[in-house]
């Protein structure tokens, strides 16, 4: 787990310094519930932990406490005190697998709520795109990893608002 939890810190580092990545999730962050709830959908900050703010100084808030330093601690911190690491693989880099994927993760997700856990995405490994061969050569795959989750016993946080299905599917 640490040296998964090492490479989850060095991709939150990289896309911390990537100032594409800042801009746009700092446009997806709801920083209240208000705002949270209009949108309908984003990043709620309190669904992760965070304070609730009016949306103005949430924003100065954002390009001003959050550095990679605070959220490579952050991510450690959380890392270390999780029961575990799930980490999906699929067998090919299709349409097709990553539903497979997607498929086998949403059978994990329900499972653990049933049980009680908590689960958290911390996908950097795979969204830094140099970082995902060493993720694989950790967890001895020659496989594609596509996923990976923290779980465990932790406190019940807000949810993030998401739009009805019929706002984004289309038959």
């Amino acid at each position: 787990m640490a040296k998964i939890g090492d490479l989850v810190i060095a991709g939150n580092s990289a896309q911390m310094a990537n100032p594409a990545f800042m801009r746009e999730l700092e446009q997806w962050v709801r920083f209240n519930p208000r705002s949270a709830m209009e949108m309908g959908d984003g990043l709620f900050s309190a669904a992760s932990g965070n304070p609730s703010l009016p949306t103005a100084l949430g924003r100065i808030a954002f390009d001003h406490v959050i550095s990679a330093a605070s959220e490579n601690d952050r991510y450690a911190r959380q890392i270390a005190s999780s029961a575990g690491l799930a980490i999906f693989i699929g067998d090919e880099a299709t349409s097709a697998h990553w539903i497979k994927v997607g498929q086998a993760c949403q059978r994990f997700a329900l499972e653990a709520t049933r049980l009680g856990l908590k689960l958290a995405f911390i996908n950097q490994p795979i969204e830094v795109a140099s970082l995902r061969p060493e993720l694989a050569r950790l967890i001895g795959t020659a496989k594609r990893p596509d996923l990976v989750l923290r779980f465990g016993y932790g406190p019940t946080l807000p949810y993030a608002p998401r739009r009805p299905a019929s706002q984004v599917l289309s038959s």
